[in-house]
């Protein structure tokens, strides 16, 4: 569970809620698993232009990360068209599926605890088994993605963290969260001004 409040009202902030959208392309030809490529570009096309938010702020992305052969080169590839053209530095991708295990329907909020975690403490989680690129994701042989493999520092410069989620029959949805600033963050609990 997550508690969302009005920012007026909340006595601390974890992360801010800036966007969230999801989309489904209906029938699929190629049967109920295989995620929806252009689905999602579609999804991360709306969600940044109606925050108005430019995709190069976002310094995290915490991936659906199937683990499949279909799923992961699809979501990656999607990922670096929308997230990485003009960047200066690699945008840093991780799931926690490879801390946690597949979560099941849970999944997406699991992705959105780990990345709320990283906000707060500052330092993004290292993703376990991840020993080398699939050389079919062009994005993590070239270093336009870095998957997160250290505890990570949050980068100062930038404050947008994206979860990505999918599910049967071509389901997506992405959730965009702002980083809050650091007075907001650690404003004790039973502060009541």
């Amino acid at each position: 569970m997550i508690l969302l409040q009005k920012k007026k009202d909340a006595k601390r902030i974890y992360t801010e809620v800036v966007y969230c959208k999801s989309n489904v392309d209906g029938y699929k030809e190629q049967g109920i698993l295989q995620p929806s490529g252009d689905g999602y570009s579609l999804l991360f096309k709306e969600v940044y232009e109606e925050a108005n938010i430019s995709p190069s702020s976002v310094a995290y992305i915490e991936g659906h990360g199937t683990g499949t052969v279909v799923g992961d080169p699809l979501e990656v590839n999607r990922i670096n068209d929308f997230f990485c053209p003009g960047r200066e530095n690699a945008l840093l991708l991780g799931s926690c599926k490879s801390n946690t295990g597949h979560t099941e329907p849970a999944s997406g909020l699991c992705g959105i605890i780990k990345l709320i975690f990283a906000m707060e403490t500052g330092i993004i989680p290292p993703n376990i088994n991840f020993d080398k690129p699939n050389k079919n994701i062009k994005a993590l042989v070239d270093g336009s993605i870095k998957v997160v493999t250290e505890k990570t520092p949050w980068p100062k410069d930038l404050n947008f963290g994206g979860v990505n989620n999918f599910g049967f029959g071509g389901a997506n949805c992405h959730v965009l969260l702002k980083r809050p600033d650091e007075n907001k963050r650690k404003r004790p609990v039973n502060d009541q001004a």
